[in-house]
């Protein structure tokens, strides 16, 4: 796999180099999107801990996206993009910094971003804060708790979204191929596993050469829209006297009329998050309105285990802004000995720009 998508990369640079005009083709410029979330909640924690953080609180995400693309003679589109974090993040100030090729060809990406088995993943639709990527764990005060862990965002504790060990903005080159029939396949390397890493590799002592492969399919019948993704990674190289890292993921989504459903699951096999996950959700949406209910389940090591509810909805204010609300409660237990136990309701506004 990893040849083939060498040779690929190899055959769209060749072309790059012999289209005679391509010097011609108009200079790329960059423009600025994203996105910004600000929320108010309230939340009431129990957990045995010496801490009071029942009460409000006010928390934000936010992203400022740089992209832009130009159309070279050849009708290859080359363009790149670059995700600054819109709030201080000592750990990962800048989110993902990636080139891009498209053509007939499919698409190519070269740089620091999401595997193709992360980003081909299909999951329940969550119209409130993120069940599947984490958001609950701000408020139920999972962070910074005698039962916290590493990575959660990334982890099947916290999501079925995730790359192998977890590997997930680590350099790598990907390629996706045309949709065809309904089916998209696509194919991730990365040299390590290492988050915004420009340090050689070790393989004698690291693992390396880490390689994830993603597929999904699209398709209508009769008034029903179906979704189904399957996605598997690993590293060839497990480096000195450690256990080979493998990550599964599946899911399905269907919708009718409004009405959609989805299941989602997971399961590693590394060093930080030996484990599986599970994402259940029942939507419906009407005009400017949607309304969901979702429930996760993931359990770390046979260490740690969670289980959130969220009962969601969303209102479209105008182009791009929606308003938002959760009502959720989280469970987090350790060795069925340390807990934590949260209720929380949840508004906010998100604008996309």
């Amino acid at each position: 796999m990893k040849k083939s998508v060498l040779g690929s990369t190899a055959f769209v640079a060749a072309g790059l180099i012999a289209a005679p005009s391509a010097i011609a083709a108009e200079r790329l410029h960059v423009s600025v999107g994203g996105y910004m979330e600000q929320w108010l909640g309230y939340t009431t924690v129990e957990d045995g801990l010496s801490r009071d953080i029942d009460g409000f609180d006010v928390k934000s995400d936010s992203e400022i996206h740089f992209e832009g693309s130009t159309t070279l003679d050849n009708g290859i589109d080359l363009g790149v993009n670059v995700q600054l974090e819109a709030n201080t993040d000592k750990n990962d100030q800048i989110d993902e910094s990636y080139l891009f090729m498209k053509g007939s060809f499919g698409e190519i990406n070269l740089g620091s971003v999401n595997s193709a088995m992360h980003n081909m993943h299909f999951a329940p639709s969550d119209f409130g804060i993120g069940i599947n990527s984490g958001d609950q764990a701000d408020w139920a005060a999972f962070s910074n708790s005698k039962i916290d862990k590493p990575q959660y965002s990334r982890s099947v504790l916290g999501s079925t979204y995730i790359d192998p060990n977890p590997s997930h903005d680590s350099e790598k080159l990907t390629y996706y191929t045309p949709r065809f029939a309904g089916i998209q396949l696509g194919a991730s390397y990365s040299p390590d596993d290492l988050h915004d890493n420009n340090q050689p590799v070790n393989r004698h002592f690291d693992r390396s050469d880490m390689v994830a492969l993603g597929a999904n399919y699209t398709g209508d019948f009769s008034g029903v829209s179906m979704g189904v993704s399957l996605g598997y990674g690993t590293f060839l190289d497990q480096g000195y006297h450690r256990n080979k890292a493998e990550s599964y993921n599946a899911g399905i989504t269907l919708g009718m009329g409004g009405i959609g459903i989805g299941a989602s699951w997971a399961e590693a096999n590394d060093s930080l998050a030996d484990g599986s996950a599970y994402n259940l959700g029942l939507s419906y949406e009407t005009g400017p309105l949607g309304v969901s209910l979702t429930y996760l389940n993931g359990v770390i090591d046979k260490d740690i285990a969670q289980n959130t509810f969220h009962l969601s909805g969303k209102y479209a204010l105008g182009p791009g802004i929606d308003a938002k609300a959760t009502l959720g409660h989280a469970n987090y237990e350790k060795y069925h000995s340390d807990e934590i136990d949260a209720t929380y309701l949840v508004t906010g506004i998100r604008v996309s720009f």
